[in-house]
């Protein structure tokens, strides 16, 4: 096997995960969002450094078999504002309310995608367009800065009908084509206003995502790969530029990190496992049942339904920059953060708002002095300055104190919404396992679990690149849908499959190196539930799937062997500063294991602190933990 390289590009870090078959490396990088190309290739520069012992990208990628990438293009694009501005033909009459989108649309994100008003379209009873109306209507749009035309009419007959005037008369070969597309040739979706916006917003993301996306493909090739760039998208697959489709790269970081949450429900048998993705700005949560994803039949992008599917995520304004003050006598932690820029105090960047960064360095969980692999130093008494200004002299208490009362507030709060998320999926706290992930997951997740009532935690070994690790687990796929004829499945069976050959072929797979599936979609209750279908039945559902799929190579798991464990050796100790609250050990002094060096078998007994370049961990009194054969840590509350 060659090297498999998957990158996630995030808002404050972009994590690149590598394997050559024997090892796992990763590297973090800084995002760049101005040039989101330049942190592509600095991630791949840094990982090819600790891969190799030296800096050789070429090499890298001449060796990489696949590359598999996840970007936060499109999902910046929405919340910036800053995709590509449209002109939209919808019915007439439904010019005001475009089939009542403007009810449910942020105002000034519908403005920035339509910034002027939709043009109707009066459509026969036989689906014809007025040919005179239709081109004076295109020419009024010529006259505005649209950069391409959405066509969301009710009837897919018209569209066609219009697609038919578009390319009469402004054929692709010359310079005045019109770039436009029709919303039922993108979703198969009977209602109107998610049909609509999904395609506004794919349309809004595509010119950007096009433009970037076949930038990092020509830098991956013209520094040595081979075999072309694969996309990871929001259902968990992968493609290459040229067969994705924007609007699925949108929330496609986090998708990551359900893929490996999905292989650790299987790797470690378990029916009911909450992932918990902690960052700077939000946790998000999801929750793996009888190992299955929850998937929502209509996604959400901000206050809107789409017409495509999306697992349910559950995004907690709580993270390590989450800006902590008091009001009316009680701590309160976000939603506000201050992001990796200015970031916390502690950064010495010029913020000077308390986080619960600063109460971890504080409390002397972090490592001044290691803290991203000794890239950055954090400054400890910006931290106290911080605490003591904003929590502290509110409170009448010391800074201490302060550090102290912020994390208990941060685990009882992530506590409670890892017991929402269990409870949602109608199960117990007594029988889920807490999956602990991101640059800020692991540190308190054992307090969290004990908060949530949940007795057992898995931290991945790579836990700090976890996203991006589980981009790694996605094969190369399409699905295809249409509405469940009345007759004739087969048929529709067969125009679907038709499709699906082409893609695969364009993808550069011949037909028999496929697996192609067929299923029934029902979304009656507004989950997404399949079930397979044999010709010559008459199934109930909703929608017709047929799924072409070519399997990858994935990152090796290594089953857990639980048996005989051996005292773990702690590499020093660390003072906690935890007030004499009477937390940890009287004098403040716990045992520190270097998460690096810890092996499998090895284990022991809270309270101790595992820290590495990437990991901090604090193991609570009355928890304990072991390294499992994957090199994972298994914490456990002791019975």
């Amino acid at each position: 096997m060659g090297i498999l390289v998957n990158i996630d590009n995030g808002g404050t870090f972009t994590d690149v995960c590598v394997t050559d078959g024997d090892r796992v490396v990763h590297a973090k990088t800084p995002t760049t969002p101005h040039d989101l190309n330049r942190c592509f290739v600095d991630g791949l520069k840094a990982v090819s450094d600790r891969l190799y012992g030296e800096e050789d990208l070429t090499r890298l990628l001449g060796e990489t078999d696949h590359l598999r990438y996840s970007t936060t293009s499109g999902t910046n694009a929405v919340v910036e504002r800053t995709g590509a501005p449209l002109a939209l033909l919808v019915d007439s009459g439904a010019e005001d309310d475009v089939y009542g989108i403007s009810a449910v649309v942020d105002a000034d994100l519908w403005q920035a995608m339509v910034p002027h008003r939709p043009v109707g379209i009066v459509v026969g009873a036989d689906g014809s367009v007025d040919i005179e109306a239709f081109t004076a209507a295109v020419n009024a749009i010529l006259a505005t800065n649209a950069d391409r035309i959405v066509v969301a009419l009710s009837s897919a007959q018209s569209e066609r009908a219009i697609k038919n005037l578009l390319l009469e008369r402004y054929p692709r070969h010359l310079l005045g084509a019109i770039p436009f597309t029709l919303s039922h040739d993108l979703v198969q979706d009977p209602e109107d206003a998610r049909r609509t916006l999904t395609a506004v917003i794919n349309s809004y993301l595509h010119p950007g995502m096009e433009h970037f996306l076949y930038g990092a493909e020509k830098a991956s090739k013209t520094n040595g790969l081979v075999r072309p760039l694969l996309i990871f998208r929001n259902d968990g697959d992968s493609a290459r530029v040229a067969k994705t489709t924007a609007v699925k790269t949108w929330g496609s970081g986090p998708r990551g990190g359900l893929e490996g949450l999905l292989a650790y429900a299987s790797l470690y048998d378990s029916n009911v496992l909450v992932g918990m993705d902690v960052g700077g700005t939000t946790t998000d949560m999801s929750v793996v049942v009888d190992k299955q994803l929850r998937v929502r039949a209509n996604g959400q992008i901000g206050s809107a339904q789409i017409s495509l599917p999306i697992p349910e995520l559950n995004s907690v304004g709580l993270a390590g920059s989450s800006v902590v003050g008091v009001i009316d006598g009680e701590i309160r932690i976000g939603p506000r953060s201050v992001g990796a820029a200015p970031g916390p105090a502690c950064f010495a960047r010029g913020g000077t708002d308390a986080t619960v960064t600063d109460a971890l360095l504080l409390t002397g969980v972090l490592d001044a002095d290691r803290y991203l692999g000794g890239e950055l130093k954090l400054d400890v008494a910006r931290a106290e300055r911080a605490l003591a200004t904003h929590v502290a002299e509110p409170l009448g208490i010391s800074a201490i104190e302060a550090a102290v009362a912020v994390l208990r507030a941060f685990q009882e709060q992530e506590g409670a919404a890892v017991r929402e998320i269990i409870s949602s999926a109608g199960r117990d706290p007594a029988e889920a396992t807490l999956l602990a992930f991101g640059g800020a997951g692991p540190v308190l997740a054992s307090g969290i679990a004990q908060a949530a009532g949940v007795s057992r935690v898995i931290v991945p070994h790579l836990s700090a690149v976890f996203s991006a690790f589980g981009i790694g687990f996605s094969g190369l796929a399409h699905e295809y849908s249409d509405p469940l004829p009345n007759d004739d499945l087969d048929s529709a069976r067969e125009v679907l499959l038709a499709r699906a050959r082409r893609d695969m072929f364009g993808e550069g797979v011949a037909p028999e190196e496929c697996t192609f599936e067929t299923r029934i979609r029902s979304t009656s209750d507004g989950a997404v539930r399949d079930s397979a279908w044999e010709s010559g039945t008459r199934p109930d559902g909703d929608h017709l799937i047929v799924r072409a799929s070519h399997p990858l190579p994935v990152f090796e798991l290594v089953a857990d062997e639980s048996g005989t464990t051996q005292s773990a050796a702690p590499g020093g100790a660390r003072t906690l500063n935890f007030g004499g609250t009477g937390t940890h050990s009287a004098n403040g002094e716990v045992p520190l294991y270097d998460a690096d060096k810890l092996a499998p078998t090895e284990a022991a007994e809270g309270p101790a602190l595992i820290a590495g370049d990437y990991l901090t961990c604090l193991i609570e009194p009355g928890w304990g933990f072991r390294v499992s054969s994957n090199y994972d840590l298994i914490l456990e509350a002791q019975r």
